[in-house]
């Protein structure tokens, strides 16, 4: 059965659509200017991403690896950081923001405020997309380092089978929007540590500072995009948003071992063989279940 809207909850949805449209138009840190890096001062001594974010941090084999090849895995730790980024504004968030403002939900309260949050939000995709590529690019220019090129991410590749396994195009929509909605909320806390660690590379620093900024509002969106919508829902489409939704959580803490073992090989790390084995048995760099419980208990999927 589904469950009709109540006309105040409405209202007070459209007035949330409208604040955060105006806050985009003022907040949006990425819709400010570009980022200058020739205005930056460039440090080799210092670390380019935070060691602790390394899922094999407190492994012997990477304790005991040369200080200058440890300086490499932590540039080629940027790179990665920055290509999941990129495949997840371009894979994940993308289609779900075109989805939405091609056929805005009919359940909305408000169908053209939705759509115009939703450009925004696009619009913003694309530029953290480039300035994901120059910060990468020029890490790797500053430490005359080759690209890593690898494209096989677990979480678009375990995407793209949920959504093979889709028998409906309700299905395939929900699906898009609940493993987005999950993204925009756990990359927040991702960002946390790095935007807090002031003692890595400035231009690092400065570019997970921007790209939190705009995550912590992305978040607001899809959440309050959730509320909106999810009233409109049946049963069934409620519990299926709620498992896709919870499922995101372990893909995208993947510890991604198939991007860092082309690493290991690019910087000759001794020990990487052992270092990839005992990887196996590590958990994921953290489960961010309390933010998702969190989200689902805020859009009304959970009590």
């Amino acid at each position: 059965m589904v469950n009709l809207i109540l006309p105040q909850k409405v209202d007070s949805m459209r007035e949330n659509f409208g604040r955060l449209s105006n806050l985009w138009k003022t907040n949006a840190a990425i819709n400010q200017s570009a980022l200058d890096y020739d205005e930056l001062n460039f440090d080799p001594a210092l670390d380019d991403f935070n060691e602790s974010l390394l899922p094999f941090h407190q492994l012997q084999a990477w304790q005991e690896a040369p200080t200058t090849v440890r300086s490499c895995c932590l540039s080629y730790a940027w790179a990665i950081y920055n290509l999941k980024t990129i495949y997840i504004e371009c894979d994940i968030v993308t289609p779900v923001c075109e989805d939405l403002i091609k056929i805005p939900p009919a359940g909305s309260c408000n169908q053209t405020l939705l759509q115009e949050l939703m450009a925004e939000t696009l619009l913003d995709e694309a530029l953290h997309t480039k300035m994901s590529v120059s910060a990468t690019n020029y890490i790797y220019q500053m430490r005359g380092l080759p690209q890593l090129r690898f494209q096989d991410f677990n979480l678009i590749n375990w995407r793209n089978r949920i959504l093979a396994q889709c028998n409906a195009e309700w299905e395939r929509r929900l699906t898009r929007f609940a493993i987005a909605c999950a993204s925009e909320t756990l990359i927040t806390d991702y960002l946390k540590t790095m935007t807090e660690d002031s003692g890595i590379q400035p231009i690092c620093h400065l570019v997970t500072q921007t790209h939190a900024m705009d995550e912590w509002r992305h978040s607001s969106v899809f959440s309050s995009i959730a509320m909106d919508i999810i009233h409109s829902l049946s049963t069934k489409e409620r519990t299926y948003l709620q498992h896709i939704i919870e499922q995101t959580v372990s893909m995208f803490t993947d510890k991604e071992m198939g991007a860092w073992r082309q690493v290991f090989t690019m910087v000759d790390l001794p020990g990487s063989d052992t270092l990839l084995a005992n990887s196996d048995n590590l958990s994921e760099i953290k489960i961010y279940q309390d933010s998702v419980n969190s989200l689902l208990q805020h859009i009304g999927l959970k009590n």
